[in-house]
């Protein structure tokens, strides 16, 4: 039934103008980074900057490295992903058709998790492609190997697509709880700034690891060392088991 599932969310998602704008924007915003060599985003820290060449015409690497500093605008083009996944069926209330057609609440829940896991990462990659084909078309140098730079281009698109993913979990868990698109999308929007904001005025140490954007890019970039690295990882995964395991109990006391 979890395929089942997934397909159906494929096949909604494949339908949506939404997602086609989505990724148009995406590819676009990627495009200006490159052409114009220029720094997006919103959370942007001073040591993060330092990985990238202050050369006046980057490199494949540099733009690589532009795209990963620029990548926090993603979370909230990515928005749409989750409205169109998960939110529409909540405020059309059609998640309980989907309820009763036989899947239980366990399977609709890490269906919906996987799809949205599964279309920010692919996103994620075509941005990342899109700027290495955008250094080539305006001639940069590579940087370094070709087959380091892709592999370091999956890297970044996989640890991106996770810690997003995990502000997405949450998200989810508010969608349940609210029964609101609205609340839980100005949740995605909010959370990172809050937290970014709370970084910078107080010396709470344990907040950057709940900073999931500042830390998916640190990681990107190596900026932390292998020592601290699995302690982000594994506060990401218990947050992200919490979140969903709390969907679960949540969904299955709501009335069909």
């Amino acid at each position: 039934m979890m395929l089942n599932q997934l397909r159906t969310d494929f096949y909604r998602l494949s339908r949506s103008w939404g997602i086609y704008i989505t990724l148009a924007v995406t590819i676009a915003y990627s495009i200006v980074i490159i052409v114009n060599n220029t720094v997006g985003g919103i959370m942007v820290t001073s040591d993060s900057m330092k990985s990238l060449d202050s050369n006046s015409v980057w490199t494949l690497k540099d733009g690589l490295n532009a795209s990963t500093l620029s990548s926090s605008l993603l979370m909230y083009l990515f928005i749409a992903i989750f409205v169109i996944t998960i939110g529409y069926e909540f405020s059309q209330k059609t998640y309980k058709n989907t309820l009763v057609s036989g899947i239980t609440r366990f399977q609709f829940i890490i269906s919906k998790y996987l799809m949205i896991l599964l279309n920010i990462f692919v996103m994620t990659l075509v941005y990342f492609f899109t700027a290495i084909i955008s250094g080539v078309i305006t001639g940069r140098k590579v940087g370094m190997s070709w087959g380091n730079l892709l592999t370091q281009t999956l890297n970044h698109s996989i640890v991106i697509a996770f810690f997003i993913s995990i502000v997405f979990g949450i998200a989810i868990l508010i969608l349940l709880a609210t029964s609101s698109v609205v609340i839980s999308s100005i949740f995605i929007v909010v959370f990172p700034v809050i937290i970014s904001v709370l970084n910078n005025i107080v010396q709470w140490t344990w907040l950057k690891y709940i900073d999931f954007f500042t830390a998916a890019v640190k990681i990107s970039l190596k900026l932390i060392p292998n020592s601290q690295l699995w302690n982000y990882v594994w506060v990401s995964l218990i947050i992200l088991f919490v979140t969903m395991f709390l969907s679960i109990v949540i969904i299955r006391n709501k009335e069909l």
